[in-house]
């Protein structure tokens, strides 16, 4: 049974797409908000390999209601699904917490590597390796006030050496064996450095794509493997055109370039 990482890529490949759609559509209505989830799903689901849920979703549509039957749509599409959470806790609340998104029937998690190995994130890496499940780190966000945190100058625990956060989240996730590495698009520069510490062992996951800033051909070919884009397929007047030019955009680009 092929789990998460072999899962996407297979999807990506048949489908001819690397794009994941940010499912991020906010609301209080959950009645209209789910049919406007399962309409733009519908809509979009030629051009996309695998859609992302944010916690605002899972709040408004509850994860054993609409949230479920999202994953149930997208599933039956043949596309994968991915739990925004940012998990960043201790280890048996990681756990607590991944356990109900798994079960729910999401493929993989966003984690988040500030919490560290022991005591914290190693338990849902257990977990996701038990359960054939995913856990994507999220080693650069793409807002600008990500180099506060990301970007900072640390000292490595490991080896005492001075290095950009982001680099040793980069290094975690190749040490970890971590499905995927979050890397905004609106930084190629950190994505193209990722990607030279990844070595094409862990894939390369890029938000901020239109509606911050990122450009996603520039981030797949400094190295991103999947284009993370939300408000830009959704807020569109059409969805499944939007989709579509952003599938034709990227696949204008070299497959030596892009790096899948």
């Amino acid at each position: 049974m092929p789990c998460f990482r072999e899962s996407i890529k297979k999807v990506s490949e048949s489908s001819g797409t690397n794009l994941v759609l940010a499912l991020d559509i906010p609301g209080r209505d959950p009645q209209a908000l789910l049919r406007r989830c399962i309409q733009v799903l519908d809509d979009v689901a030629p051009y996309i390999c695998a859609v992302k849920i944010n916690k605002p979703l899972v709040l408004s549509l509850s994860l054993k209601g609409g949230v479920s039957k999202i994953l149930d749509y997208a599933h039956n599409l043949g596309l994968m699904t991915i739990m925004d959470e940012k998990l960043n806790d201790v280890s048996h609340i990681n756990l607590d917490v991944a356990e109900h998104y798994f079960e729910a029937g999401f493929d993989a998690l966003i984690a988040n590597p500030f919490v560290g190995w022991d005591g914290g994130l190693n338990s849902i890496f257990s977990l996701a390796k038990r359960t054939c499940k995913g856990v994507l780190l999220l080693v650069y966000m793409s807002h600008g006030g990500a180099a506060e945190g990301y970007g900072q100058t640390v000292i490595d625990p490991e080896t005492g050496e001075a290095k950009p956060q982001y680099v040793i989240f980069a290094e975690e996730a190749l040490a970890w064996n971590a499905d995927g590495a979050i890397v905004g698009a609106t930084r190629p520069d950190n994505v193209r450095a990722v990607r030279n510490i990844l070595r094409g062992r862990i894939p390369i996951y890029s938000p901020g794509v239109i509606a911050q800033g990122g450009d996603p051909s520039v981030a797949v070919s400094a190295g991103a493997n999947y284009i993370i884009v939300g408000r830009a397929i959704y807020e569109s007047v059409s969805p499944r055109d939007s989709a579509f030019s952003l599938r034709e955009r990227i696949a204008k680009i070299s497959r030596s370039d892009r790096n899948i």
